[in-house]
């Protein structure tokens, strides 16, 4: 609220080692912080100061689905009659999965008019609703594919844009059953600086985090150094502490979202219980 919105504002003008973000997925308040106890001498400061107790958590991972095989002639159909107009949309659709980090395409080869442009732009939306509330996995937004609308159906007096909107969301939804999706990790890349007497700590810091160095170089000072790995974000938010023990309070980190990676065959349980569909999973 703009109490608590006030409070971290004015103890982060104090405090420089305090930047606070805004989730974009949850909307709530990102602390971004030194260790989990500079964390703790935050909440500590908000309750003493301002009378605001929080609740302090980790930022949800933002996994993904995509694709794990294409399909072909693919067919969306929604049909209602209650008395009056109908609604009638029919779609066919192939799904085919893309590179890392091409986000969805939408491409449309219908010809002869059998469906109208209006209605290609239902079933485009109808499409990107469906990929964006989850695949069949674990609920996670689907990404990395290319869906072709190839042919469809429409009626003169009963076809309408939620129709076809509809038709779109039931096809990607039976492509994606029949495709099947493999699960997404977001990778980050994660800079350390750090004496240059610490490159055995980092290296097993980064292997611990089940990450990996991919550069090593002197600072601009010359006298320590600049380790950039590529790490699970799911696994970044722990490495605060480890990296203070390991340096004596010295060294620090940076992280940037990298790319999209395939997780693990040994992980993905782990993951899928606490998924948005974590409920229908549990025994």
């Amino acid at each position: 609220d703009d109490k608590l919105s006030s409070a971290l504002a004015a103890l982060a003008r104090e405090d420089l080692a305090l930047k606070v973000e805004q989730d974009p997925n949850s909307g709530q308040p990102l602390l971004r912080c030194m260790s989990g106890d500079h964390l703790q001498l935050v909440a500590t400061r908000l309750k003493d100061r301002y009378g605001l107790e929080v609740e302090l958590g980790t930022p949800p991972v933002q996994y993904r689905e995509t694709l794990a095989k294409s399909v072909h002639n693919i067919e969306g159909r929604h049909k209602k009659q209650s008395g009056g107009s109908g609604q009638f949309g029919v779609c066919y659709i192939s799904m085919e999965p893309l590179e890392e980090g091409a986000g969805v395409e939408f491409e449309s080869k219908i010809k002869g008019g059998s469906i109208s442009k209006p209605f290609i732009a239902s079933v485009e939306k109808g499409v990107r609703e469906q990929l964006e509330s989850g695949g069949p996995l674990a609920g996670y937004p689907v990404t990395d594919v290319r869906i072709i609308l190839t042919d469809g159906k429409m009626h003169t007096v009963d076809s309408k844009d939620i129709a076809f909107q509809s038709a779109g969301k039931l096809a990607v939804k039976a492509a994606l059953e029949q495709g099947g999706t493999s699960l997404l990790q977001p990778m980050e890349t994660v800079t350390f600086s750090v004496d240059d007497s610490m490159q055995g700590e980092v290296n097993t810091i980064v292997s611990r985090q089940d990450g990996y160095v991919t550069s090593s170089n002197p600072d601009a000072s010359g006298f320590g150094l600049e380790v950039e790995a590529i790490i699970p974000s799911a696994n970044v938010a722990g490495m605060s502490d480890a990296l203070r023990a390991a340096s004596a309070g010295e060294g620090y980190f940076t992280r940037a979202f990298a790319h999209y990676q395939v997780v693990p065959d040994n992980e993905i349980k782990s993951i899928l219980e606490n998924g948005p569909q974590s409920k229908q999973l549990m025994p």
